[in-house]
């Protein structure tokens, strides 16, 4: 019989390290990788426009889709790069209505209630392929993370600007397993 285990959140602005923690974490712990990252690489790969500089509500759309099947498919996976919420803050930041799918999600029975918080860290912080966004709009963006977790009564963990390691213990012993 299969059970689900609702998974603890990493999240934070792109360029916090969130995906470098969950590589490591993944030596320990079954680890679900971020879905934004595939989205826009699909994107980009075929000309799409489904990206949060581009299309915001299209990337938030397929994300959300990409997201459900992930969560299907990881029943048992412990922590999670980013989760659903995120998607409400890029909505914020942009403008837009966030839509009945997003607002009406049970996230307290996917997630557990205690949720680690990558803080903006310029010394780490760098654009890639799939993160073109400025420094100045993820420091937007993680003020409405923040503000969207705390609102969704999610409590934040603000994790060290420390090590990876030294954040793989932090974690460690936040874990109620």
């Amino acid at each position: 019989m299969s059970s689900y285990i609702k998974k603890y959140i990493i999240t934070g602005a792109p360029g916090t390290g969130k995906t470098t923690l969950i590589n490591a974490l993944e030596e320990q712990y079954s680890c679900m990788h971020e879905v934004s990252r595939k989205v826009i690489a699909d994107e980009q790969e075929k000309n799409g426009n489904g990206m949060p500089w581009k299309d915001v509500s299209k990337f938030t759309d397929l994300v959300y889709k990409a997201s459900i099947a992930e969560l299907a498919l990881n029943p048992h996976a412990i922590l999670t790069d980013r989760s659903l919420l995120d998607l409400i803050a890029y909505l914020l930041v942009e403008g837009k209505s966030v839509p009945s799918s997003l607002n009406d999600f049970p996230y307290h029975h996917k997630y557990e209630k205690k949720v680690f918080f990558a803080p903006m860290w310029e010394s780490i912080f760098h654009q890639d392929m799939q993160r073109l966004q400025e420094f100045a709009y993820c420091q937007e963006l993680e003020k409405a993370l923040e503000k969207n977790y705390i609102k969704r009564r999610f409590e934040i963990i603000k994790l060290p600007k420390q090590s990876v390691a030294n954040r793989v213990s932090f974690i460690s012993n936040h874990l109620k397993l």
